[in-house]
């Protein structure tokens, strides 16, 4: 699949791709699935190899405040959001027994 082919997309989506991708890896709850890990290496080989149109200092920059903002953005969603799915009675997913366990085991 071509949105999973980290030279599809660092070929198509270039610089902002790389950091809308890492941004939505770390802070988005549907981001898990994207090759975050790999498309950072490879985009930095790429990036020093000068075949793409990359530049390191703006990757590097980029990403690491792509993921530091969505990591910040997931803990608010999750802070907002989170509560409400544990305050449903017994739904198949989120039941409140395992909620208790986890917060005596933690």
């Amino acid at each position: 699949m071509h949105l999973l082919d980290a030279h599809y997309l660092i070929q198509h989506f270039g610089t902002w791709g790389v950091i809308a991708i890492i941004f939505a890896e770390s802070g988005l709850f549907f981001g898990f699935f994207l090759p975050g890990d790999s498309l950072l290496v490879t985009a930095g080989i790429l990036a020093a190899s000068h075949q793409y149109h990359l530049n390191l200092a703006v990757l590097m920059v980029g990403c690491s405040l792509a993921a530091v903002i969505g990591d910040q953005v997931g803990y608010v969603f999750g802070a907002r959001v989170g509560p409400a799915l544990f305050s449903r009675p017994e739904s198949r997913l989120f039941k409140p027994k395992h909620l208790n366990r986890a917060k005596d085991y933690l």
